[in-house]
């Protein structure tokens, strides 16, 4: 089985070692280790859904029972503004929009309560998650990731959350990261913010440690004896064939795929319309809430997936979005911004781009959008790459998940003595 998985995995270009086939070194149970994750995968957003999703099935492929754990939201360490709560001011200027447009905001608010339910009645249930909260961290090992867990600036949401850094674990066998991002997060940041023997002491605590960016690369390896390995995102582990459903909707379609309220520009807006015009194509939005659409779907996850394979084109600002292009080897373009009251997402959507030699697909605005989509993408040879850096990051979750395999023997052994 796990050979099957990985040659379906790598392409089967080149041969395949035999110490990650055959881990040496340990005696596997039968029922392999009692694995958590620790993520973002009650965050409604498709992209936070799939990336727990893959790391379970790849991580149960190597032959462990696998659960999800959940954290507590903690306080604000960051002194900065990049992302800050919605305040009464912020609520007082969306006044003018409401009034204006009532029935659009009516929709806004229906599409997002539609996606909330969507959630909770399919997505939580693949993931085999109750509405019940489980901040239980006994394990024989703890994967903390993917996502951005190392970001602690996201004041508007979880603040600083220890246990994303390893503390409060002495409960778990073993403690590794896969694929963590610190998002906007820098170095700079945990200087002014005054969090380095914070962050030193938490990563101090992990067995194994890898990060997906280059940004969340420098951030970690400053503050650790060991320099963290570079993996790429569970879902570019894991390929989804069988849980892609047939097309949700008729083929002919633009697929947007950005976040609520940073696609608004009414000249960026024309430019989408225009292109998909001269193209005889609708523009759809999915997961997220754009007017000016022709459709805004709510779909399931994996429905999601089968947009993205359907599409003729795709324009995107998010990570995951760019991902799904790729596996799909779609004509897209993603938008990446500087530094704005959103946070950017320059550090982690511009490094996956550069890696995979696609940083042509770049679109700093939307100038050069019709050339961009239009000129061909050799996916031959971003399949090259991928392909690498797939085989670098099973074998590394092999490699952690072995060690902790042999820990967790030893503390058995230790408990019976």
């Amino acid at each position: 089985m796990l050979r099957a998985f990985i040659t379906d995995l790598a392409g089967r270009r080149q041969a395949i070692p035999e110490k990650l086939l055959k881990p040496q070194g340990f005696v596997r149970d039968s029922k392999g280790m009692n694995v958590k994750i620790l993520s973002m995968q009650r965050v409604v957003n498709y992209g936070s859904f799939m990336q727990a999703y893959a790391l379970k099935m790849v991580i149960e492929s190597l032959g462990h029972h696998v659960t999800f754990c959940d954290f507590e939201a903690g306080a604000s360490r960051h002194v900065g503004e990049k992302v800050k709560k919605i305040g009464t001011l912020d609520r007082l200027a969306r006044l003018p929009y409401i009034l204006s447009a009532t029935k659009k905001y009516v929709e806004e608010r229906q599409f997002r309560r539609k996606l909330r339910e969507c959630y909770k009645n399919h997505a939580w249930k693949k993931l085999c998650i109750d509405v019940q909260m489980d901040c239980s961290y006994n394990c024989d090992a703890m994967i903390i990731g993917s996502d951005e867990v190392f970001n602690y600036t996201q004041n508007h949401a979880f603040g600083y959350v220890p246990a994303f850094f390893g503390h409060g674990m002495e409960a778990a066998g073993s403690i590794v990261s896969y694929a963590a991002s610190a998002g906007y997060a820098t170095v700079k940041d945990v200087e002014a913010d005054n969090m380095t023997e914070e962050l030193a002491a938490g990563f101090a605590k992990f067995d194994a440690l890898s990060v997906r960016d280059q940004n969340t690369y420098e951030m970690v390896a400053k503050y650790t004896k060991q320099p963290p390995s570079l993996v790429v995102d569970p879902t570019l582990l894991y390929d989804f064939k069988m849980e892609i459903p047939p097309a949700p909707v008729t083929v002919g379609y633009v697929l947007v795929y950005a976040y609520d309220g940073r696609l608004d520009d009414a000249e960026d807006v024309k430019k989408i319309l225009s292109f998909a015009k001269g193209k005889g194509l609708r523009v759809i939005s999915v997961g997220f809430y754009h007017a000016w659409c022709e459709e805004n779907l709510v779909v399931t996850p994996f429905e999601l997936l089968s947009m993205f394979k359907h599409a003729n084109y795709v324009v995107t600002d998010t990570f995951h979005g760019t991902i799904f292009s790729i596996t799909n080897r779609k004509q897209f373009v993603s938008l990446i911004r500087g530094e704005n009251k959103w946070g950017s997402n320059s550090s982690k959507l511009g490094f996956l781009l550069q890696q995979l030699d696609l940083e042509g697909r770049i679109n700093r605005d939307l100038g050069m959008l019709a050339a961009h989509l239009d000129e061909p993408i050799p996916y031959h040879r971003v399949y090259e790459q991928l392909e690498k850096l797939r085989f670098t990051s099973l074998q590394f979750l092999t490699d952690a998940l072995k060690a902790a395999e042999v820990k967790a023997a030893v503390i058995k052994l230790g408990s019976k003595s």
